[in-house]
């Protein structure tokens, strides 16, 4: 099974990527899943507010915060629950693409855990963020910033070269 992490900011194409990867492996007849840390804050979040999971009205400030409390109580919980995920999907898919990768340790415990695991970092520098300064100066906007152990830095500079860039990398995936 090989694993796709993807991070960047909010609104840089991770989850783009995703769809791109997940695409690129039906063409090798493949199946992929997409997947997400942040699923199971939404699903707190959708439980302890009146959120329906629309993600036009996702209440960012407070899922951060959210995160924020749950690590302070398990750093790992996240992490943790993830790999238990990976014990089921490795018998149900080929690859598995985790589409919001913010914290280093998100990297560094799947890498530790399993063989083909493949790090890339979204930069979009174009599209301004729809973030509020303290959401954006949050450390899941941050804390990578200065990770150097990605394994492909892509670039967001238009949906077609976006898809040029991904699809060549992938190729050069045994």
């Amino acid at each position: 099974m090989k694993i796709f992490l993807i991070s960047g900011t909010a609104g840089s194409g991770k989850g783009e990527v995703a769809k791109l990867i997940k695409e690129f492996y039906i063409y090798k007849l493949e199946s992929s899943v997409i997947t997400e840390y942040s699923k199971y804050l939404k699903s707190f979040a959708k439980e302890l507010t009146d959120w329906d999971g629309n993600p036009n009205t996702k209440p960012r400030k407070y899922l951060q915060e959210l995160g924020d409390q749950i690590r302070s109580i398990d750093n790992m919980y996240l992490v943790n629950r993830m790999l238990d995920d990976l014990q089921i999907y490795k018998e149900l898919t080929d690859n598995v693409i985790i589409a919001d990768v913010r914290m280093i340790q998100e990297i560094e415990q799947i890498k530790l855990n399993y063989d083909e695991v493949y790090a890339i970092h979204v930069i979009n520098q174009f599209g301004e963020s729809k973030l509020t300064l303290e959401e954006q100066l949050h450390e899941t906007e941050t804390t990578l910033e200065d990770y150097n152990e990605f394994d492909y830095i892509l670039v967001n500079d238009s949906l077609d070269k976006l898809k040029d860039k991904a699809f060549k990398y992938l190729e050069g995936i045994k």
